[in-house]
């Protein structure tokens, strides 16, 4: 064994043992991932397609796609709905596939809603003292801590996340019906104030007001556009504001208020942005007067100053979908469920029968190829799972027919080999001889095949509109590429090894044709 192919096993083995360990069990949670993502025909749920009507501004056509289909994803975040798919098709079209959703109307609700863009500002006392929801959770009769605003409270608070990070998370909403105020959660149900205990630091948060009670919301925003301020030592992305003539009054007018609740960095300072009542950012107000603009500062990312940015301008979405939607369907979960268990056992069947037909025809070679098989299937599955890809039942399809390719090129390799063996070469040099002379087709054939599955998968997500073909060109093309590295690398490696040991010596092992030299 050469220290090259030495080291070379530790890499696959190590690779082997990453993926085996990222797939294990199926359904476990792994970098994040909560096991593999399964399309809306295997898990069921709701799958439409909208038309935007860009009659009134088509010059800004895809600066407005990206500003609705973050608008819509900000929007059905916050229903918990497991990976939604939601993403544009050609120039004008919304994808959208909610897993598990299992009321059509209510999601066409939810997309097709007015979202609701507004400022608010931290409650405080008479004292000017913060209020958070443990000063509610301690009175008998609920009352307001400001009496002057009689709007709901929003209660956020800032929570550690499954990927370690901080973000402000919604907890409950305080407020008024028929005179009686109450504790509720996001569908306006009743919560027990028992069961909120462990949030009784969020702070409250109320409607940011003018002087003669004006609300301000995204009405009175005219624009936002994410930049790079060049001021500082280092530049830095910020988030560039414009208000209308009446948000440049109303602003003021609470700048003001807030520059002298408090000093800079307290809650006393902020201005909460809140869109659909969830809190996007809560940038401190540095002086009393804007004159009409102004900007957020922050440790923002470039994509998260432009996210930002578009949900600004996106309290509403910038332009209507057309209604009904072109294309609606709900799938059955319970068919899905039928599916996947079928589409497992035709895997399963097929690597079995591929093994078979290697380990009968090729004998050593075939059982090596058959190993190299086993490490494919593992690691195009962890990819799976890793990406995310969504497996459809088409794209299942792909993965089961990427097995039956991925020993094509074992197939003309063990070919060759055994024509340089009957040349009378020795089986060291059969083997690299194999590989390099049949290297050629092996590229060519899957090149082929990759330029196939790129364009299907444009035609799946730009023309057609179609997930499946999506699916099955996705995971087709990404089946062949890991096919050729297993082919060459990890069949190679173990040839190379086997040839070493004392079984090695005997080139019957390596269906030679008897009788001829």
């Amino acid at each position: 064994m050469t220290r090259k192919n030495a080291i070379t096993l530790l890499v696959i083995l190590a690779i082997f043992g990453f993926a085996l360990w990222a797939i294990l069990p199926v359904d476990s949670e792994r970098l994040g991932r909560k096991g593999l993502h399964l399309g809306l025909d295997l898990v069921g749920g709701v799958h439409l397609v909208y038309e935007a009507d860009a009659t009134e501004n088509a010059t800004e056509l895809d600066k407005n796609m990206k500003r609705v289909i973050t608008t819509i994803q900000k929007r059905i975040d916050k229903y918990g709905v497991a990976e939604p798919v939601i993403q544009q098709l050609g120039d004008d079209r919304v994808l959208i596939q909610l897993p598990g959703f299992t009321d059509i109307d209510a999601a066409k609700s939810l997309v097709e809603q007015t979202g609701f863009l507004e400022f608010r500002e931290v409650e405080l006392t008479d004292e000017l003292q913060l209020v958070t929801l443990g000063y509610y959770l301690e009175q008998s009769q609920l009352q307001f801590a400001d009496r002057g605003e009689t709007s709901d409270r929003i209660f956020i608070m800032s929570v550690e996340n499954e990927e370690g990070q901080v973000e402000d998370r919604t907890v409950a909403f305080l407020v008024k019906d028929n005179d009686e105020i109450m504790l509720t959660d996001a569908s306006g149900n009743p919560v027990d104030s028992t069961s909120l205990q462990e949030y009784s630091s969020s702070l409250s948060w109320i409607p940011a007001t003018g002087t003669d009670g004006t609300h301000l919301t995204g009405d009175l925003l005219s624009d936002a556009a994410a930049q790079i301020d060049q001021s500082d030592v280092v530049p830095k992305y910020v988030i560039s504001i414009q208000w209308n003539s009446e948000g440049s009054v109303i602003f003021d007018q609470i700048a003001s208020k807030l520059f002298n609740a408090g000093e800079y960095g307290t809650p006393q300072r902020a201005l909460g942005i809140f869109l659909d009542n969830s809190l996007l950012s809560a940038p401190q107000i540095r002086q009393q007067s804007y004159q009409g603009s102004g900007q957020i500062e922050g440790n923002f990312t470039p994509n998260e100053a432009e996210e930002l940015a578009n949900l600004l301008k996106s309290g509403a979405l910038p332009m209507p979908l057309k209604q009904p939607p072109l294309y609606q369907e709900k799938v059955s979960a319970t068919l899905g469920a039928d599916f996947i268990e079928m589409s497992w056992l035709a895997g399963l069947i097929g690597i079995v029968l591929v093994m078979i037909f290697m380990i009968a025809y090729y004998r050593v070679p075939g059982v090596l190829a058959s190993l190299a098989l086993i490490f494919y299937g593992t690691l195009v599955l962890a990819l799976f799972k890793l990406i995310p890809v969504t497996l459809t039942l088409a794209g299942l399809g792909g993965f089961i027919l990427s097995i039956g390719m991925a020993v094509d090129a074992n197939v003309l390799i063990f070919e060759r080999m055994k024509e340089e063996l009957r040349m009378g070469r020795t089986l060291g040099a059969a083997i690299e001889a194999g590989f390099n002379r049949a290297w050629s087709a092996i590229r060519d054939s899957n090149v082929t095949t990759i330029i196939v599955c790129v364009i299907l998968f444009w035609l799946g997500s730009s023309i057609i509109a179609s997930a499946p073909v999506m699916g099955f060109a996705l995971t087709l093309g990404l089946g062949v590429i890991i096919s050729m590295f297993t082919a060459i690398m990890v069949t190679r490696t173990l040839l190379r090894l086997f040839i070493h040991s004392p079984l090695g010596k005997n080139k019957a092992l390596f269906s030679i044709d008897r009788g001829k030299k």
